[in-house]
This record gives C-alpha cells, sequence and structure tokens, in this order.
C-alpha cells in the first residue's frame, strides 16, 4: 500500500513520471499536483495539525498516486482532502497526528465497538485493535485511506469489521479456558505426572489471570508472540528503550505466572520439592499457553 514519500523521493519520482509518460497521464498527474485542491487541502489539514508534519510536495505524491490508482480528482472533496493530509501524518506515526486520531477518530471506533457490544473490555480491546491496524507497524493500514469519504467513516468501518471477527472468534474458540483443552502434557516425566493431576486447575487459574490484563497488556502479549517482534522492534514500535520494553513484558508474564502459582497452590497440597516442580511447570506451560489464548477468544 502506497504511503507518503519523502521529499527527494517525491521530487525524482513526479519528475519521472511528469516527463516519460504519455500526455493523458501527464494531464491527470497535473491536475493532481498543481491544481488548487492539493494546496486547499494542504491548507485545510495544515490547520488540524498546526506542526504541518506533511509536507504540501508529500500531499501531492499522495494524491498523485491515488489519481494513478483510477480515483477522480473530483471525487475528494475539500474534507476529504484534509482527511487525506491527516491519514499522510498518521502513517508517519506523527506524535501529534497520533493525539489527534485519539480526540477525533478513536470515539468513532468506540462508538462502533460499542454497537456490536456494549461490554467496556470487549470495546476496549476493539479499539486497541483499531490502533494496532491502522497505525503501527512499518506498513500501517490508515496510508491506504484515499480521501474519498470521511476518514471517521473509514475508521468506523475498521471498527465495526474488527468488532464482528471478534465475535465470531467468541463463538468458535469460546473462552481462555477452553482454548487450552487441547494444551498438551510436558515432555518431562515428573512435570507430567503433575501436570495429570493439576492440568484443569492450572487451565482454570491461567485463564482467570490472563481475563485480568488490560488491553494494553494484551496487545503487547499480541504483538510479541503472535506477531514475532523481538524486543528491539517492540521498542521501537512505542518509541521507548529496548530495556523498558523487555521490562514490559517481564512483567506481564511475571504478573500471570504469579497470579497463576498461586491460585494452583491454594488447591493442592504440595511439599516443598512438588513446588519447586509446580513453579517449572508453569513456566514452561506459560510459554506454550500464552499463543494459544492469544489467538482465542476475545480476550486475545
Amino acid at each position: 500500500m502506497a504511503s507518503c514519500p519523502r521529499d527527494g523521493v517525491t521530487a525524482t519520482r513526479l519528475h519521472h513520471d511528469l516527463t516519460t509518460h504519455g500526455a493523458c497521464r501527464e494531464n491527470r498527474y497535473h491536475r493532481a499536483v498543481s491544481g488548487d485542491p492539493v494546496a486547499r487541502w494542504f491548507e485545510l489539514g495544515a490547520a488540524r495539525l498546526p506542526t504541518r508534519p506533511v509536507t504540501r510536495a508529500e500531499l501531492a505524491a499522495r494524491v498523485a498516486t491515488i489519481v494513478d490508482e483510477g480515483v477522480a480528482i473530483t471525487d475528494i472533496d475539500d474534507a476529504g482532502g484534509a482527511d487525506l493530509y491527516v491519514a499522510c501524518a498518521l502513517a508517519k506515526r506523527d506524535p501529534e497526528a497520533l493525539a489527534y486520531a485519539e480526540r477525533e477518530l478513536v470515539p468513532a471506533a468506540r462508538h462502533a465497538a460499542a454497537r456490536i457490544d456494549g461490554d467496556r473490555a470487549f470495546v476496549d480491546e476493539v479499539v486497541q485493535r483499531v490502533r494496532d491496524r491502522l497505525f503501527v507497524g512499518e506498513s500501517p493500514a490508515i496510508a491506504s485511506y484515499r480521501g474519498t469519504g470521511p476518514l471517521a467513516r473509514w475508521v468506523r468501518v475498521t471498527a465495526t469489521r474488527i468488532a464482528v471477527d471478534l465475535k465470531r472468534g467468541d463463538a468458535r474458540h469460546g473462552d481462555a479456558h477452553d482454548v487450552l483443552e487441547q494444551l498438551p502434557a510436558p515432555d518431562d516425566p515428573e512435570l507430567a505426572l503433575i501436570w495429570e493431576s493439576c492440568a484443569e486447575i492450572y487451565k482454570a487459574a491461567l485463564a482467570a489471570a490472563f481475563a485480568e490484563l488490560t488491553a494494553r497488556e494484551r496487545t503487547l502479549l499480541r504483538q510479541r508472540y503472535l506477531d514475532g517482534l523481538d524486543i528491539d522492534a517492540l521498542g521501537k514500535l512505542h518509541r521507548v528503550h529496548p530495556s523498558t520494553a523487555f521490562r514490559w513484558i517481564r512483567q506481564i508474564e511475571d504478573q500471570l505466572a504469579e497470579t497463576t502459582r498461586a491460585a494452583v497452590i491454594a488447591k493442592l497440597a504440595l511439599s516443598e520439592s512438588q513446588l519447586r516442580s509446580m513453579e517449572r511447570l508453569i513456566a514452561s506451560r506459560l510459554q506454550l499457553s500464552l499463543p494459544r489464548m492469544l489467538r482465542g477468544g476475545r480476550r486475545s
């Protein structure tokens, strides 16, 4: 998906496109990048984001790409053009644009999610997934917005699709405990023996601990275990030092392990040796359980 190129790339590309292709294409680009609409959209967009994180050349290049994809310049009105400016800034993960999105766009996602299920945890989960899909990663989906309709409506449609998918996931996967039903026994004979007596208790305890995680904590685990982001990538994504990202993940894992451990021990009479084995068991099970839980159910 096309995003907003930097000025140098923009100038080179536009020069090449405008000088090496036919007259029809040249005229289309001329209307897209040189006409009053782009200048007007630039000013309208910059009024929303006073730091002007997107240059006029970047906006013009994005419009040129959209026109090249078959969108008529007349299909983009002034509101859509201003939204396009904001979308370009969001594709660059500009802090001012992200703050604007929280004020002006996230409420639309929250409203859409609440229409599917008013449960607060569900709405929070949908909103977090909208943020992940639209504003996160090397190729955020916001870069595909083309200005032909209100950006808030575009976000609302995205949120509705995510909410519907989550509800389907609920019906297909059930709760976190159900997701763990097929969890295999450990290979270690000693741990396998303990597993026979505590598997159901462990699953219930971990499911309860997992349900207490915040949407942000589940998102961090999802990015680590499902998206495969290493600590450096997580730090870059969240604009923190890798050591901070590592600490976040470790704290969540420790919280899950400790809460699960306490619940299991409260229900079993264990010797000191068995207790140490139980701690090893929980540590080994946690790494296997998390991806399963993150894939299944709405609390994933």
